[in-house]
């Protein structure tokens, strides 16, 4: 269990070196900012209108034109730019022999650099917590957990986007090939 968490230290140290990484979270965010804001305003321009509010966190959140539902339209283009790499530029590189020859099985190869995914999605998801906290600022009579499930939910299907690329990568040994791969796939 030491080598799987060596592993995925190890992977999420080199991917937070590249610049691809941080680049990701600037985005996202900015993404993040613009979804969110347009989605307040939308709402706060038909208050103003005259119509009534109803349930204005489902409206904000989980509604046809929510944070959520917008988050989802453009989350998978992000995925391949940070997997495409993952094994493929450790079979093209010729690193993968090197642990091949130490004690370590392909299994924990897999799963050391699954979870430093995990650990990177759990940042944008943490992302994504400002803005529900914010909402749980600006709502009033907020129903608590319906933004907590879809944060949970967005979570989920990053992870198995995740595990897609990494899948992806894993069967190539180009980069380019393994995000077209996983972009198609996705």
């Amino acid at each position: 269990m030491k080598i799987i968490y060596r592993i995925a230290l190890a992977e999420l140290q080199s991917l937070f070196y590249s610049p691809v990484a941080w680049l990701i979270l600037i985005v996202f965010t900015i993404q993040c900012s613009f979804a969110f804001t347009g989605v307040v305003d939308a709402n706060v321009v038909r208050k103003a209108m005259g119509y009534g509010v109803g349930n204005l966190t489902l409206d904000i959140y989980a509604g046809l034109h929510g944070f959520f539902k917008t988050l989802q339209e453009y989350l998978y283009l992000y995925i391949p730019l940070l997997t495409m790499g993952l094994m493929s530029g450790e079979l093209s590189s010729g690193s993968i022999k090197l642990l091949y020859s130490s004690p370590v099985s392909n299994s924990s190869i897999i799963l050391g650099k699954y979870i430093s995914l995990l650990i990177y999605n759990l940042i944008l998801i943490c992302i994504l917590l400002i803005y529900v906290f914010l909402g749980l600022c600006i709502i009033e009579n907020v129903d608590f957990w319906l933004p907590f499930s879809g944060l949970v939910g967005l979570y989920l299907i990053v992870c198995t986007y995740a595990a897609i690329g990494l899948y992806m990568s894993s069967i190539t040994s180009y980069q380019v090939v393994a995000a077209l791969g996983t972009l198609a796939v996705l």
